[in-house]
């Protein structure tokens, strides 16, 4: 009765009603009062009907992979089982993902998190940010833990992809596993911390003064642009918080969560979060059996391409920077026209800038430079680089423009060419055309422990982690911005 009700109502969908509101759904519908249990097992019933049972979809692994494939060209699937034809690892990336970072920034960020089901796991997610600095999901993997033959598993497969080189930046928490993997996978890569997760193992390291506050602070040194601001800062937190600096002393090398010191281009990523938040999306899915969290996964992901497609297909012909580049320069430029510049090199383009704190920098346009480092590490102008580009374009060079001192991965033609290729489901199993040979490759589901009592829901927080308190931000709207090259040619007023 209940599966019905949901297959009537809520058709091919796997997120329904929860089992409480089942049960007035079907008091309404047909008068009849049902238990918990037995609106849960017509809840999981639905779902089975829309997509195989767990047991099924392990079984029909990798016909299903074959269809997403088939569907989405250039995709790639592997599949690892055991000696006993048991499922034990899965990893795929969509074509459309994997064409797309081609043109994007090389930092990719890697995270796992626990499955929901009875057969448990691990889900695996290696993402990134698209020239607009939104979530970019590269790669999915699902395997049985955090451990060096999962990691190291995974990112062989991921190596396919992305071959190592020194341009490949990554960034993760501190699990020993996963550095390990990366260090012989990827030996030529740059690793950096999750800045975040570091300040919560340094505040549980503190007593008797505010834990926020110190997390605060670490991270306010760990995201100084300069090497002198940086020892300032890094001195006054040493001094405030000495058991903090000797755990950060025992446990870390600077170069991985300092930015001044970091080898490689990290740009503005130095937090997990993004998998974080990809994970946040994911919550429920984290729940279905795994051909219906692939679905899940996938259909989030045309939804997340059909947005951004259409938002960098809207924006002027004139534009030639992501909005959120954009968006800085506009806000940067109503400061730069009140800084002092003096010519230094008008061959080389450089330029002495008097900021607002009343220092001396010294910006080279040529190089795309600045002594604040600012426009060195995250690749488009800071506010000394846009007061000397003005003057540039008084006195030197007429035709600078500032979108030619941004890194090419903010231009707009890149944003679209990201979502240029298009994602589609894997359809309904009746629907399937697979190969005799694809057929007698079947999985069995891998063995699991019975749990006694009421599945967890919810992840309890670390140590040192901070509890939600339930309370959400509101975002708050802006305007618009209109194209940055008037921005040069006026006093940076907006029209």
């Amino acid at each position: 009765m209940v599966a019905s009700l949901l297959a009537a109502d809520y058709p091919g969908e796997i997120a329904t009603p929860t089992p409480k509101a089942l049960i007035h759904l079907v008091q309404r519908r047909y008068g009849v009062q049902v238990s918990y249990s037995t609106a849960w097992r017509g809840k999981k019933e639905a779902a089975d009907d829309v997509r195989v049972t767990p047991e099924e979809g392990f079984r029909l692994m990798y016909w299903y992979m074959f269809m997403l494939e088939k569907m989405n060209p250039d995709t790639v699937s592997y599949v690892e089982v055991d000696e006993e034809h048991k499922f034990k690892y899965l990893f795929f990336a969509l074509g459309a993902s994997i064409e797309g970072f081609r043109v994007m920034r090389k930092v990719i960020i890697l995270d796992g998190t626990h499955l929901k089901t009875a057969y448990g796991g691990v889900l695996l997610v290696a993402t990134t940010q698209d020239p607009d600095h939104h979530h970019y999901p590269l790669a999915f993997g699902v395997v049985d833990g955090e451990n060096n033959e999962s990691w190291f598993w995974f990112l062989e497969k991921l190596k396919s992809l992305i071959p190592y080189g020194p341009e490949i930046v990554f960034v993760s928490d501190r699990n020993f596993s996963l550095l390990r993997a990366i260090a012989m996978l990827y030996p030529l890569s740059h690793h950096g911390h999750c800045i975040y997760h570091l300040s919560q193992n340094v505040k549980g390291k503190v007593i008797g003064v505010n834990k926020a506050i110190c997390a605060k602070k670490f991270r306010q040194c760990a995201r100084a642009y300069t090497e002198a601001e940086f020892l300032q800062l890094y001195c006054d937190f040493s001094s405030t918080y000495p058991s903090a600096r000797l755990y950060l002393h025992e446990h870390t090398e600077i170069k991985h969560w300092a930015r001044c010191y970091f080898p490689g281009e990290k740009y503005n990523l130095d937090t997990s979060n993004a998998v974080e938040s990809i994970n946040g999306v994911l919550e429920n899915a984290r729940n279905y059996s795994l051909l219906q969290m692939i679905d899940a996964i996938i259909e989030k992901m045309i939804k997340w391409f059909a947005k951004h497609r259409k938002a960098s297909a809207e924006i002027s012909t004139a534009q030639k920077l992501v909005p959120f580049v954009e968006k800085e320069l506009h806000k940067t430029c109503k400061e730069a026209k009140l800084l002092v510049v003096n010519e230094l090199n008008c061959y080389r383009l450089e330029y002495s800038v008097i900021g607002s704190d009343g220092l001396q920098y010294v910006v080279n346009l040529r190089s795309k430079t600045c002594s604040c480092k600012q426009f060195d590490i995250e690749k488009y102008p800071c506010v000394h680089a846009v007061a000397a580009a003005r003057e540039a374009k008084k006195e030197a060079d007429p035709e600078i423009q500032l979108h030619d001192l941004c890194s090419k991965y903010y231009w707009i033609d890149l944003w679209v060419l990201t979502y240029s290729r298009t994602i589609y489901l894997v359809p309904n199993s009746c629907q399937w055309i697979v190969p005799e040979e694809t057929m007698k490759r079947l999985i069995l589901p891998p063995d699991y422990d019975v749990k006694q009592g009421r599945r967890q829901e919810k992840r309890y927080a670390s140590a040192g982690e901070d509890r939600d308190k339930g309370g959400k931000k509101k975002s708050k709207k802006s305007k618009k911005p209109t194209g940055t090259s008037e921005w040069l040619d006026n006093d940076g007023d907006q029209n």
